[in-house]
């Protein structure tokens, strides 16, 4: 029995802490109750058990059911006969804004960006045809195989979205669920296209038209993080990049990805990435010299 009650995701995705995007199959026995610092779709390929969401009743689950289980959600496998699963594990808030265009579609807002759901509610759950089925094991699996290898992170993604969209297409949902008053997509876009110049809350609840309160709850809601974290892992990932690819001093890399405090640019960094920002420099740079490339290569 699996004993871990909250999976954090910096040891999920140790083997490239800078996408944190990863598929893994595995033999699924029985758990505690356990949470994530990530969301988990979970395809169960083979055998069958019992899944609990939160408090609520287990139901039964088998061959071609899919669950997905929102950061911060709380489940359990509380019978496993030969259950195996694949297991698509992501922190969406640090992943490329290609996923923006599935932000609107009502499908996806209902199954992975409303993460606060109503009490007694069960995990979004669905069980797909063996053809549909198929074809996003298939999938899964190429993404599987990458395992614990770093980069190809336009493969990784493709297959990802690959997977989502489809899920998309064949996810039934009921036509009566309410609207999300905030508009992601154009939030993000705004965000996206901003995120160097000096932001504030109340600038954002402006764009939004809401109150900065509202706007925090629904942002959380949706994408599990607030919008100024989402702000600064954006100015912390175009850092990221200029560690690697640029000779410029951190002051000056702060300065252009728009961290107005050293202090704050460090610890942000450190707590994003693990490490401080030289070495961060550093390893990439080691790591580039090993495989025989220039760094940013």
């Amino acid at each position: 029995m699996n004993f871990n009650k909250f999976k954090s995701k910096s040891r999920i995705f140790r083997y490239d802490p800078d996408f944190p995007l990863r598929a893994i199959r595995e033999r699924q026995g029985m758990t505690v109750s356990h949470g994530h610092e990530y969301c988990e779709c979970v395809f169960i390929i083979k055998g069958r058990g019992m899944h609990q969401s939160a408090s609520n009743d287990p139901v039964p689950i088998r061959r071609g059911d899919v669950l997905v289980i929102p950061r911060g959600g709380w489940h359990a496998y509380t019978q496993s006969d030969e259950l195996e699963l694949l297991n698509l594990m992501f922190d969406g808030s640090l992943l490329p804004p290609v996923r923006m265009e599935l932000y609107a579609n009502p499908v996806y807002k209902r199954i992975f960006l409303q993460s606060r759901r109503r009490t007694g509610e069960n995990h979004p759950m669905t069980h797909l045809k063996e053809r549909e089925f198929r074809k996003v094991e298939t999938l899964l699996h190429y993404l599987a195989q990458e395992g614990t290898s770093t980069g190809k992170h336009g493969y990784k993604l493709g297959l990802y979205m690959a997977v989502l969209s489809r899920l998309c297409e064949v996810w039934e949902v009921p036509e009566e669920e309410p609207a999300m008053p905030l508009d992601i997509p154009g939030l993000t876009a705004y965000l996206e296209e901003h995120f160097l110049q000096k932001l504030y809350l109340e600038d954002l609840a402006k764009h939004a038209g809401m109150s900065r309160t509202s706007l925090e709850r629904y942002f959380q809601a949706a994408l599990g993080v607030t919008p100024m974290i989402y702000l600064r892992n954006l100015r912390l990932r175009h850092a990221a990049e200029l560690l690697v690819n640029t000779d410029f001093s951190l002051k000056e890399i702060a300065d252009q990805s728009g961290f107005t405090s050293m202090p704050y640019f460090f610890r942000a960094f450190r707590s994003c990435y693990g490490v401080p920002p030289m070495e961060y420099r550093t390893a990439k740079a080691a790591s580039s010299a090993k495989k025989g490339q220039k760094p940013g290569a």
